[in-house]
């Protein structure tokens, strides 16, 4: 029976230890999923060869990325993209403090429909 309390113990010991390591590393701040504010396009149709504005706002993320094709990018931003086919744009957000032990990610996507270019 003392065996059983004494490894009961170690392992309470053990949970403390891993929580404590895990909030430390979130600096105090409050424990929270990243948030999407908005991920949005100027315009979700365009004819091959012209471009669209994808514009963003993030917050709680320690790191956000779109793709496919242009990676990390700050949690506010905008960039002009130039799809020659119909594209899905995803923005991704991530930080380590959402979950407990397991990142957390957010997502939000945008489609731009490209037509073919009128060739006369």
């Amino acid at each position: 029976m003392k065996r059983i309390l004494k490894e009961k113990k170690y392992f309470m010991l053990f949970l403390i230890i891993i929580s404590s390591t895990f909030l430390s590393s979130c600096d105090g701040v409050t424990i929270t999923d990243p948030i999407i504010i908005f991920f949005s396009a100027d315009v979700t149709t365009i004819t091959e060869g012209d471009s669209a504005t994808l514009n963003w706002e993030v917050t709680e993320a320690t790191a956000v990325t779109i793709d496919p094709g242009i990676g990390l990018v700050d949690l506010i931003d905008f960039i002009s993209v130039f799809p020659t086919v119909t594209t899905t744009y995803t923005l991704t957000a991530t930080n380590s403090c959402g979950q407990l032990l397991s990142p957390s990610t957010m997502t939000a996507m945008v489609t731009i429909a490209v037509n073919p270019a009128i060739v006369e």
